[in-house]
């Protein structure tokens, strides 16, 4: 076999390495964080800069895809925003905690965060909000749309009803439905169309990604399956939205 050809053979190799998710812990201290618990949990792994800094799109498409089965081209979408509130947005980078700024990424009504003008830190995971969250799935082991849409629409109503600058329009509206859509396709079982709650728990009380407990990246995420996902949950909501909004 000839020098050439033992080349191609190790770039196959290198470009399909699966992500290594055996090295986790929590940020240490200097290192930054994000509304996002999946970058969060990324971050946690290594699979992203532990540090939280100068993450580009080339880094994101492939943490995202080796790491969550994520399409470059719905990463793109996620790194564009990021550059968007980017400190130093010429340099074509930008760090975790640039996501923290209000209705950029972060939102009211998150399924794991306190509302921003309730006090809440985007960064930060909040046990009683989240507990909220959990409560909406009825003490079941397993996931399906119709609870997930609970869980989501119900942290919607409870937000709006405890803080006074609620804010949930066009802006908000994608997030709040993508980031459940995001989950529950992360976690589900393509078979049962079920999400394992423990996944989901240890997803975003850790921002660790289940492997020890059996969840592997297995289910492509890309536009079209979000957008299936989202009308899925859209349907499953007893709300008006306007034309356009999602």
């Amino acid at each position: 076999m000839n020098y050439f050809l033992l080349l191609i053979l190790a770039f196959v190799v290198l470009a399909s390495a699966d992500a290594n998710f055996a090295d986790w812990h929590p940020p240490q201290d200097g290192e930054v964080r994000s509304p996002c618990p999946a970058l969060n949990a990324l971050a946690n792994h290594g699979i992203l800069p532990r540090d939280g800094h100068n993450l580009t799109a080339p880094m994101l498409v492939k943490a995202l895809g080796e790491g969550l089965n994520v399409s470059a081209e719905t990463t793109n979408m996620l790194a564009a925003t990021g550059l968007s509130v980017s400190k130093d947005p010429e340099s074509g980078a930008f760090n975790l905690d640039d996501l923290n700024k209000h209705n950029a990424v972060e939102h009211d009504a998150s399924l794991s965060r306190k509302d921003f003008d309730l006090g809440g830190e985007s960064q930060d995971f909040y046990p009683s909000v989240f507990a909220e969250t959990l409560s909406y799935f009825n003490g079941k082991s397993e996931v399906e749309i119709p609870d997930v849409a609970a869980a989501r629409w119900g942290r919607v109503q409870s937000s709006n009803a405890t803080n006074p600058k609620f804010t949930y329009s066009n802006n908000q509206y994608f997030p709040s439905y993508f980031e459940s859509s995001a989950y529950f396709q992360l976690f589900k079982d393509s078979k049962t169309n079920k999400a394992s709650v423990e996944w989901i728990d240890i997803f975003f009380r850790e921002e660790r990604m289940p492997y020890n407990e059996g969840w592997r990246p297995v289910n492509p995420i890309s536009g079209l399956s979000i957008a299936q996902t989202v009308l899925q949950l859209a349907l499953h909501t007893p709300e008006k939205l306007p034309a356009g909004s999602l």
